[in-house]
């Protein structure tokens, strides 16, 4: 399915790092569909950012606003586009953890990609899997993140339909 989208692309210079973060999370905030800062070197050697943000058309003028408020741009550059969406479904998913002597239990948010039907990524939600270890860590348990996330997301396919909670062993 298509929708059509505003391409917006900005190209700035002498912004730090904590002020373009505060701008991707007003900008996500006011609805921008995705936001993209590229680094680049501009005129005179100086670091800089190319800004790609896709929005719809009644939040660019508001996103506009920003880019010339926050960032200092001196203007931008639309492109018209048209966004074709996968299939997108999310899932709370129950995750046990076995330990030697304990179980812990958990929930963990999952997404699949899908195109007409086909399956095409399992993605679990990274802030999930950090508190998870977080909370393994300290029961004195350790369990990388990239591991916890390949098992899950290995299991999820095959057991997501059953309803069986997903198994890791530490």
């Amino acid at each position: 399915m298509a929708e059509p989208i505003r391409l917006m692309m900005a190209q700035v210079d002498d912004v730090p790092g904590e002020l373009m973060g505060e701008f991707i999370r007003r900008a996500e905030a006011l609805g921008a569909r995705n936001v993209q800062v590229v680094a680049s070197v501009t005129k005179k050697g100086r670091p800089g950012y190319i800004v790609y943000v896709d929005v719809p058309g009644e939040i660019e003028s508001d996103v506009a606003f920003l880019l010339g408020s926050e960032l200092g741009a001196w203007g931008y550059r639309v492109l018209s586009a048209e966004h074709h969406h996968f299939e997108i479904e999310r899932f709370n998913v129950s995750l046990e953890v076995d330990a030697d002597d304990a179980t812990y239990r958990f929930t963990i948010r999952m997404k699949t990609v899908s195109r007409s039907g086909t399956l095409l990524r399992v993605k679990a939600e990274h802030d999930d899997l950090a508190s998870i270890c977080r909370s393994l860590r300290e029961a004195k348990r350790q369990l990388p993140i990239m591991v916890l996330k390949a098992s899950v997301e290995s299991q999820f396919s095959d057991q997501h339909l059953t309803g069986a909670p997903l198994r890791v062993k530490i």
